[in-house]
């Protein structure tokens, strides 16, 4: 196992459901060796409570970072947060992606300094999540069996990406089929392109954005095979936004862009935001 640890960076938005479940995933990791900072795009202090009440008796450090709600700002609490990032590796994910318990010991094993990872999901049906956000805790070390009752049950989408093993695609330089729900790189490759880019308002196409600028920066993609995260259920997202962030997206493929118009460089201090 390297030594190298991980910042493990968790978006939420007033999903304290979710992200208590969400939570409680990494707490039952085989690997240790990393720490949560949780981007809150402006959630109530509902969700403040509940990161406390896990807080207290969590295996890791985990540090809250909280912005004023203004509007769908993700790519501000991520460039607020990645600025206060020591660990040498990130792993970008989301409030509703439950991990299973080797997903931190994968992207440890295979951090590398040139490429970046990009991990899959399996989506869970409308009442199942329903179903799983009564309770505690979700249990997710189970046995194939028991994941295949739930593929025949409708609970979940897929099955066979439970049965791979944990291993790494080729290294390539394709954009398509990239999904926000867990990629990790490099801290360094973040900074080199000027973190996410604050030009993308509302929902859509911000992930895209800064894959693509991994790739113009030189650090080639590998997907990670087997150790899908687990997708709560939700309601889509307002798409309001999402032709002029589509021709944002199209000009910084265009121009082979490596750094954010509006990124790190460009932080300052918001009143209203802290943090926890």
């Amino acid at each position: 196992m390297p030594a190298v640890s991980l910042a493990v960076v968790i978006s939420t938005y007033n999903q304290p459901d979710f992200l208590r479940l969400t939570l409680e995933g990494y707490r039952h990791q085989t690997d240790t060796n990393f720490t949560i900072y949780i981007a809150d795009d402006g959630s109530t202090p509902e969700t403040a409570q509940t990161i406390r009440r896990i807080q207290a008796d969590f295996p890791v450090a985990i540090k809250h970072l909280w912005q004023a709600d203004d509007g769908f700002r993700k790519a501000r609490i991520h460039n607020r947060v990645i600025s206060r990032i020591h660990e040498p590796h990130t792993l970008l994910t989301d409030g509703d992606c439950i991990p299973l318990p080797g997903l931190v010991a994968a992207h440890r094993r295979f951090a590398g300094d040139h490429y970046f990872i990009s991990g899959s999901r399996i989506l869970l049906s409308r009442s199942y999540t329903e179903r799983v956000c009564r309770l505690e805790s979700f249990e997710t070390a189970r046995s194939m069996f028991w994941w295949l009752k739930q593929r025949i049950s409708g609970n979940i989408n897929r099955f066979f990406p439970l049965l791979l093993p944990a291993t790494l695609s080729q290294p390539s330089f394709e954009l398509e089929g990239i999904r926000g729900c867990h990629l990790s790189c490099p801290t360094e490759a973040l900074i080199r392109i000027n973190g996410f880019d604050e030009s993308f308002e509302g929902w859509g196409r911000e992930d895209s954005d800064l894959t693509a600028r991994l790739l113009h920066a030189g650090f080639k993609r590998r997907n990670l095979r087997g150790l899908p995260v687990l997708h709560l259920w939700h309601r889509e997202s307002s798409r309001q936004h999402l032709a002029e962030n589509d021709d944002l997206l199209q000009a910084c493929l265009n121009e082979q862009r490596i750094e954010a118009k509006i990124g790190l460089k460009h932080l300052e201090s918001a009143a209203g935001d802290g943090d926890a």
